[in-house]
Order: structure tokens, then C-alpha cells, then sequence
């Protein structure tokens, strides 16, 4: 995967304007764990007051579940960002997962999933088309920004992927066979 890595890098570093580092500056953020987890927050009080509790439980699994692993994922395989030379702004964390590629598909993975069962189809697919562009445009800006490799994406991806279909076996297995009256 270095060669890979090393190459998207590289192209995307000699491919960089300026106008665009401000808008994936700006994508980027709602990949962040203030975002992702002020958005959660909301929706998560959001459905507890509609007493959703088992698309609450989902969201928990899907973002919690997530959280929960990439953090101390991060220090045990601590890999160094990419050189500061490729970055548009400095990082302070290691690059093994993407905490922001994970922490978007958990999320808005997640919200994806609630519209579809919720909203008539149209609106759901509309709404599954936009969280799966925000998903990959945040990942996207995190190669382009030079903040990560692609390994380190698709790593993130792979964590909040498997955490937001467990979230949704949850979410579904609760509303078939709740546990509370």
C-alpha cells in the first residue's frame, strides 16, 4: 500500500490550488469529532424525545462504537502523518485511521439510513446521494489537504462502515424485538 500512498500523495500535492484548500478545509471539518459529535448529539436527544429508542441504540453503536476504537487504534499503530511538507495545516494526532473518514460514515452513514426507512423515496434517495458525497468528499479532502494516506481512508472507512451496519442491525433487531415496554 506505500506505493499507492505515496503516489496519491504526491500527485494530489503537485494538483493543489488554493481556492480549493479552503474548500476542503471547510469539508473537512464536518468529518471532525466536534461536528459528527454535536450532530449525533442532536439527533440523538432528537430521538429520544419521539421515543426512537432503537434507532437511538443504532446511533450509539454506529458513532460511540467508532469513537470508541479509532482513538486508541491511532496510538497503537501510531503512523506518522504524512511529511509536514504535504499538509496544508499541522495535525497533531497519528494517521492510522482517518478519524474524520470513519467518524463521516458512522454519522452520516448512519442518518442515511434513518431517511431511508423514514422519508418516501424520493426524499431518501436524495438524502442518501448527499451523505454519500459528504462521506467521500471528506475523505477525499483529507488526501487532498495532505493529512493522510490513502490506506489510512480506507482504514477509517472499513471501522465506521462495520460499526454503522452493526448500529443498523441493532436499530432494526430493537424495533422488531424491543426490550422495553
Amino acid at each position: 500500500m506505500t506505493a499507492l500512498d505515496n503516489s496519491v500523495l504526491a500527485v494530489l500535492f503537485a494538483l493543489r490550488d488554493p481556492s480549493f484548500v479552503q474548500f476542503f478545509t471547510a469539508i473537512t471539518q464536518f468529518g471532525s469529532t466536534f461536528v459528527v459529535g454535536g450532530i449525533a448529539l442532536a439527533i440523538g436527544f432528537s430521538l429520544l424525545a419521539r421515543s426512537r429508542l432503537a434507532d437511538f441504540a443504532g446511533l450509539c453503536i454506529s458513532v460511540m462504537g467508532t469513537i470508541i476504537v479509532v482513538f486508541p487504534l491511532k496510538d497503537i499503530v501510531a503512523r506518522a502523518r504524512p511529511d509536514i511538507l504535504y499538509q496544508a495545516f499541522s495535525e497533531d494526532t497519528f494517521s492510522f485511521p482517518s478519524g474524520h473518514a470513519a467518524f463521516s460514515i458512522a454519522l452520516y452513514g448512519f442518518l442515511a439510513y434513518l431517511a431511508w426507512k423514514q422519508l418516501p423515496r424520493p426524499q431518501a434517495i436524495a438524502v442518501t446521494v448527499f451523505a454519500a458525497l459528504l462521506i467521500g468528499l471528506i475523505g477525499f479532502s483529507r488526501l487532498y489537504l495532505g493529512l493522510h494516506f490513502v490506506s489510512d481512508v480506507l482504514g477509517g472507512y472499513l471501522i465506521g462502515g462495520a460499526f454503522t451496519a452493526l448500529g443498523i442491525w441493532v436499530s432494526e433487531r430493537l424495533t422488531r424485538h424491543p426490550v422495553w415496554s
